[in-house]
């Protein structure tokens, strides 16, 4: 069976990139010698992942009825979500997503960020 390569988020260093100094925890975020950021945290990835789907909701908003109309359903079925929900409520699905999307990769990028200066703080003292 044939083995993928890690993805680049969830790599082990063994060793910083930027000081050479050993990776004492092997999935911690940033480097305890120097702050640098060693990994992307799993909130910023959700994130991403959020936003990405806010900007398909935004596609399907805008092209929803001339490129991807909605099948007939046999025997009168009804889909809750899809047969309720108008272009415009889509639209606001997206904005939703997108607000929710930018404050996750942002507290993602805080916890990297308060991590690195907590390293720099305890080289400076």
């Amino acid at each position: 069976m044939v083995r993928l390569p890690t993805p680049p988020w969830a790599r082990h260093h063994e060793r910083c990139p930027n000081c050479l100094a050993k990776v004492v925890d092997e999935k911690a975020v940033v480097c305890d010698a120097c702050g640098y950021q060693l990994r992307v945290p799993l909130a910023a990835i959700v994130g991403l992942f959020l936003i990405a789907l806010a900007v398909g909701s935004f596609m399907i908003s805008a092209f929803g009825n001339w490129l991807f109309p909605w099948p007939p359903r046999p025997f009168g079925w009804q889909i809750p979500l899809v047969d309720g929900m108008t272009l415009s409520d889509v639209f606001w699905v997206g904005v939703a997503l997108l607000l929710a999307g930018f404050a996750t990769a942002g507290g993602g990028a805080y916890s990297v960020r308060r991590k690195s200066d907590e390293v720099a703080r305890s080289r400076t003292a």
